[in-house]
Order: C-alpha cells, then structure tokens, then sequence
C-alpha cells in the first residue's frame, strides 16, 4: 500500500467517524423527541458517508492532481478505467491515469535537439518519467536514458502528443 493510498483509507475512516458523530447526536435527538430510529440507520449512515467520500476521492483525484501542476507542465492524455471494487466506474469513466510533458527551462541550444521529460502519473504509482529527444524539424525522437546517453533516433509521428507539445514552443 503506498502512502497515498494509505492517505486515501485514513480519510475514509476519518469521515467515518465524523459521520458516526453527527448522526448519533441526530438518531439521539430523535428518540428524544419520540421517533423511532432503526437500529440499522446509524451503521448504514456511516457507511453511505464513507462510500460517498469514497467516490468523491477518486473522481477529484485527477483535476486535483493536474491544477498543481507547475505551468510549464501540460497534460498530453489521460487514461480511465473501472474496476471490480469500484463499479460506478464502469458506468461513469473516471481518470486513473495520465502522462505530462515537462518543457525544459532556458532557451534550447542552437542546433540542438528539444530535451523534455514525460512524465507517467498513475492513481496510487509513483510517477515514472522518461526523458526524450526531439528533432522537429526532422521529425525524430530518442530516449534518453538515466546516464544521460542517448539511444538511436527514430521516426516520430507527426500527430503525436509528445512531439506537437515539445516542438510546438519553437523547440526546433
């Protein structure tokens, strides 16, 4: 379980217990005032309070995560998805995924390829990165690798996300 998964769970149970809070002194001033309240009111209470904070977690996740971003940071795509432990996903797609590009600061060197990173965020992953070469006007890529060397160019799309981000602010 990663921290911010196990984030995710403290706050479930936190609103569980403000919930289970708020609705015994309610079912409480109920019967004081001479309703009755089932018995299986005050766990189905709770539980709805969770399960709601639940789905509220996940569907924010996204918009969360991308407004703190840093400005020359910009989403390329997202990815969605559903699972057995949480069907409303399947029914309503929800952004479990995304990859960013990461605009490199300074003004590139003349004759130089566009250096960016892609950055690879998954909900409860620790973000991976993959730092890439553009050559815009050639219309080639090469991964760079985590000692700094390159591998050999090849051919990029030219409708690929990455390359019309990366070439887009004159990285050519």
């Amino acid at each position: 379980m990663t921290a911010s998964m196990g984030w995710d769970v403290l706050g479930m149970l936190i609103v569980g217990l403000g919930a289970a809070a708020v609705l015994f002194a309610v079912f409480h001033a109920l019967r004081k005032g001479g309703l009755a309240v089932p018995g299986w009111a005050l766990p189905a209470g709770i539980g709805a309070a969770m399960l709601c904070f639940t789905i509220w977690n996940e569907y924010s996740w996204f918009p969360r995560v991308r407004d703190q971003l840093p400005d020359h940071v910009q989403v390329l795509d997202t990815g969605a998805g559903g699972k057995a432990w949480r069907p409303w996903a399947f029914v309503i797609p929800m952004t479990t995924r995304f990859t960013a590009l990461e605009q490199p600061s300074g003004q590139p060197l003349e004759d130089a390829p566009t250096r960016v990173r892609v950055l690879l965020v998954e909900r409860w992953q620790p973000t991976r990165f993959v730092t890439l070469d553009f050559d815009c006007e050639s219309g080639r890529q090469r991964i760079v690798t985590g000692d700094g060397s390159a591998e050999g160019w090849q051919a990029v799309a030219g409708d690929d996300p990455a390359f019309v981000a990366a070439c887009a602010e004159g990285g050519a």
